[in-house]
């Protein structure tokens, strides 16, 4: 999984706010979920080092299997999804209504543009822009901050900040030029693919429509997540015709079937949670692990078919990924909600609470940094490579998982 605007690959912020279970917000969640940014961050800056593992690196576009980078993008699908339940079991009874689905398309539409803009950083052309890049970028994520700042749309903080924010946005995409070529059809901005954010975007949208359209119902979820599979095996094998324009679009079997799969499946983590654990956490362990071990297994059962890869979004990745995320989960779960021994993660869970500026707050440094000729004092070591490329990549990492816990603690809040 690489950064915001590193050269793209078929690979997040984040899905909705997670919600209590029983008036609270589970420690385990955002603590997880800042576990996931910082090995994220961690392995970006591990990328293209010299004298590293092979664990450390994406497995090649035809591989059957993954390595640690290839389980950071799925583990933010599966989070999201888990979010879903608890961000709107209020929600949930009245069914899909006009209001829930405006909220659904914001978060979802925010998601794909910054994905697309940031998939399509790699291309953009100082020579023909009439912004420097790191001007570009910097501007394009302060254009974020006004945006998508805690209770923005919608809510009482919705005011000329926020519609400072839009212009600035929408300027911003009209300003973009990029070099044409190489997949690229012309020098505007364009989508050749959605970026990590975009693809959280479909995902989100697809099971946060399923899930409010079935008012939350286990079997009725469990039947769209069968779905979810026939459209990617239906989409990837050919039987189930999909029109060519859509599909090129959006790639229908692997974004709409086999990612929206693995948020679903953190749904149905999610209902889990929902129901078995107000008032004892304890109980929601054993279903949680049950879940856990029903993802690999059907994940390992159509291994055969399709084959364990993350570029070609296959759907046993998705499943035996969304299995390990959620048996890594669970322990975090029975440490922190069950056993209540929360000091040791503590340190991750501001990160984990506002995952979207974490999961930007590196790049958004490096165009900054970039923008006030800040030299890069910790270059060197990460030029080396090997050990001590590996301890600086960790280094930094920490320091990125630091700064988004002061923004936290500051007040400086994301969310769509």
């Amino acid at each position: 999984m690489k950064g915001p605007t590193h050269e793209p690959e078929h690979g997040p912020a984040r899905g909705p706010e997670s919600g209590p279970v029983s008036g609270q917000r589970l420690a385990s969640l955002d603590a997880f979920r800042g576990f996931v940014i910082l090995a994220m961050i961690w392995v970006n800056y591990v990328a293209g080092m010299s004298g590293i593992p092979y664990w450390l690196e994406h497995a090649g576009p035809h591989a059957d299997g993954i390595t640690l980078p290839d389980l950071v993008f799925p583990a933010f699908l599966f989070m999201a999804g888990m979010a879903i339940p608890l961000a709107l079991r209020r929600d949930a009874a009245g069914g899909l209504t006009l209001p829930l689905l405006g909220r659904l398309l914001w978060r979802a539409g925010s998601l794909m543009v910054a994905g697309v803009v940031l998939a399509e950083a790699w291309r953009y052309d100082d020579a023909a822009a009439l912004l420097p890049r790191a001007l570009y970028f910097t501007l394009f994520y302060g254009a974020m901050l006004l945006l998508w700042r805690q209770g923005a749309p919608g809510g009482p903080a919705r005011g000329w900040l926020f519609w400072l924010g839009a212009a600035l946005m929408a300027a911003l995409l009209v300003l973009y030029r990029g070099k044409a070529g190489d997949g690229a059809s012309s020098v505007y901005l364009q989508h050749s693919w959605w970026g990590i954010l975009g693809m959280i975007g479909w995902a989100y949208l697809v099971c946060g429509v399923l899930y409010l359209a079935v008012r939350g119902h286990d079997a009725a979820l469990w039947g769209w997540l069968l779905l979810l599979l026939a459209l990617y095996m239906g989409g990837t094998d050919g039987w189930l015709p999909v029109p060519k324009l859509l599909n090129e679009f959006v790639n229908v079997p692997q974004v709409l079937g086999s990612t929206s799969v693995n948020m679903l499946a953190g749904a149905l983590a999610g209902r889990i949670l929902l129901v078995q654990s107000p008032g004892a956490p304890g109980r929601a362990v054993w279903p949680l692990v049950a879940l856990a071990l029903v993802l690999l297994a059907a994940g390992l059962l159509l291994r055969p078919l399709y084959g364990i890869n993350k570029i070609h979004a296959t759907a046993p990745y998705s499943l035996v990924c969304a299995g390990i995320t959620l048996a890594l989960f669970v322990l975090f779960y029975w440490l922190c909600d069950v056993r209540g021994r929360r000091r040791w993660c503590a340190w991750l869970v501001p990160a984990g609470g506002n995952a979207l500026l974490a999961y930007v707050a590196p790049d958004m440094w490096e165009q900054l940094a970039a923008l006030l000729h800040v030299p890069r004092v910790w270059w060197p070591l990460w030029q080396q490579g090997g050990a001590a490329g590996l301890l600086n990549a960790a280094v930094l990492a920490l320091v990125m998982i630091w700064l988004a816990g002061i923004a936290t603690r500051a007040g400086l809040k994301l969310r769509m």
